[in-house]
């Protein structure tokens, strides 16, 4: 008689990345408070700050919209205009009116905002080079962390 099977190939692949997100999860909520600690102690600037100023920097010397930033980070039209009203009483950025419509606004990186930046981006890849070669030694996160890595080299799938 034959044995049941348990799980075909694809199952198994299943499996193994429920596996991955379960352990990248925990692991990216860890260097993302570590991060966050750091940058606003060396900086005066948090992670999501930081990333936000970022996506108006890779715009300079355009602008960008709200919803433009929050569909770059992932996050609400909510979530990215309370982190760029921030940036904006801090200096940071600035709102400037859209030419085409009044009404509609749009957020620019100011001086001092390039500053940190120079600044602050260093700062964060050399954390995350220094979290990444820590964890691809723990046992826990060494096969998701070189996981990633030969993700970062994969052509994307199609």
């Amino acid at each position: 008689m034959a044995e049941p099977r348990d799980s075909d190939n694809r199952d198994a692949g299943i499996d193994d990345i429920s596996r991955i997100w379960e352990r990248v999860v925990p692991m990216f909520s860890l260097m993302e408070g570590q991060l966050d600690r750091t940058l606003t102690s060396r900086h005066g600037v948090g992670l999501a700050p930081l990333m936000a100023l970022g996506v108006l920097v890779g715009e300079h010397p355009g602008s960008v919209a709200v919803g433009g930033v929050a569909r770059r980070l992932g996050v609400s039209v909510s979530a990215a205009s309370r982190v760029l009203a921030h940036l904006e009483s801090a200096g940071w950025t600035v709102r400037v009116a859209w030419p085409c419509d009044r009404r509609a606004s749009r957020v620019a990186a100011t001086g001092a905002g390039l500053a940190l930046w120079a600044r602050a981006s260093r700062t964060l890849d050399r954390e995350l080079d220094t979290a990444f070669r820590t964890l691809s030694f723990d046992e826990r996160y060494a096969h998701v962390v070189a996981r990633l890595c030969r993700a970062a080299e994969e052509p994307p799938a199609h």
